[in-house]
């Protein structure tokens, strides 16, 4: 989908896929990571760490304490401290979209680990989560409803959308007019989106 926005040619599309995929797979890592250092720091200990082995190739840490018996809102830090690590890292790929303008190559690597770290977290807390469950479910921890974090974590979304829409529309206008190669070609100088 983003590749096709961007208007790259089939074999470029094919070529940044596979780019896309082990991005992907480091904030995955990224994100159980965190669950698991936060589940240290807290004395929570973790029975299992498995890493694109948990069904669907999705991962999970697996924690001593079962789920009805965890209360206590650093419940809260363990199961959202990866979402926000992965979007802040997204935020900061955001701010630095400039220097990542070094190749066309380059450009376009930084726009599919700003989109997967952008969007993928607030996603999954927002709509995912419905079907699937997962971090949401740290909200019975501290008897709040799952609603509200929903909303915020889909109002997060909704604005790194639009901030990865404007970041495409950048690297449209700078990019070279040919859609038929995204080889590494120096972008000019100084053309930035209005």
């Amino acid at each position: 989908m983003l590749s096709r926005m961007l208007g790259l040619a089939v074999k470029d599309r094919i070529r940044y896929l596979m780019i896309a995929l082990p991005i992907a797979i480091g904030a995955n890592l990224i994100h159980e990571a965190t669950h698991y250092i936060a589940a240290l720091a807290y004395g929570e200990h973790v029975v299992a760490f498995r890493f694109l082995t948990a069904g669907f190739g999705t991962s999970q840490v697996v924690y001593a304490t079962p789920v009805a018996l965890r209360t206590g809102a650093y419940w809260l830090v363990i199961a959202w401290a990866p979402s926000v690590v992965t979007t802040l890292i997204g935020y900061i790929l955001y701010l630095q979209r400039g220097r990542l303008r070094a190749g066309r190559t380059i450009a376009l690597i930084g726009l599919y680990a700003g989109f997967i770290f952008l969007l993928l977290d607030p996603f999954y807390i927002s709509v995912l989560s419905l079907l699937v469950g997962g971090d949401i479910g740290a909200v019975q921890a501290v008897g709040w409803s799952a609603w509200p974090v929903r909303a915020f974590a889909l109002l997060v979304f909704i604005i790194n959308w639009r901030l990865t829409l404007g970041w495409m529309r950048e690297l449209r206008v700078s990019a070279p007019k040919s859609k038929t190669s995204a080889s590494p070609m120096p972008m000019p100088a100084g053309r930035t989106h209005e």
